[in-house]
């Protein structure tokens, strides 16, 4: 059965609720509000490029800025939230700006969608920092609330000048 224009619509609006919800928490700190929004066996993934037109495709297998399987995102949270993390200390501002939303795919209970963003970083130590993301999500729908299955985050730069983390990507 083939979904409606408005249900197609109202799908659209929910997606584009919680990705800007899950970039208001980020921004906010909202660790644990952030974090729930997460399956209890999600992964978090950042690839590297290869080359200058293809990035890493296998995180288990080639290098990647960031591989957090099976809820490593509460883990890494913890380490950089209790200042256990020299590299994110003090911990930058951000301010994530995401766009160009697109349900690809709906399979009722889940998706696949994709979006771009623009991170601002404001760090202390390193002054301000402006990254292109392209986002690639599938979410699942679990007693009517959707949850982030998968996120790959894909930083446009081939060549990183500064830290990488969870926040500013």
């Amino acid at each position: 059965m083939t979904a409606t224009i408005e249900q197609q619509y109202q799908r659209f609006l929910q997606v584009n609720a919680l990705l800007a919800e899950e970039a208001d928490h980020i921004d906010r700190r909202r660790w644990r509000e952030w974090v729930d929004m997460y399956t209890e066996d999600s992964v978090f993934w950042v690839p590297a490029w290869r080359n200058e037109d293809e990035t890493t495709q296998d995180p288990k297998r080639e290098i990647s800025l960031i591989y957090l399987p099976q809820r490593g995102i509460e883990d890494r949270v913890f380490r950089f939230s209790s200042g256990d993390s020299y590299a994110s200390t003090p911990l930058p501002t951000t301010c994530h700006t995401v766009g160009s939303v697109r349900v690809v795919e709906d399979q009722g209970s889940e998706l696949r969608v994709l979006a771009k963003a623009t991170v601002v970083t404001m760090d202390p130590r390193t002054g301000v920092t402006t990254r292109g993301v392209w986002y690639d999500y599938r979410l699942l729908e679990r007693d009517g609330r959707l949850l982030i299955a998968a996120k790959t985050a894909t930083l446009l730069e081939t060549v990183i000048d500064g830290t990488v983390d969870v926040y500013n990507v």
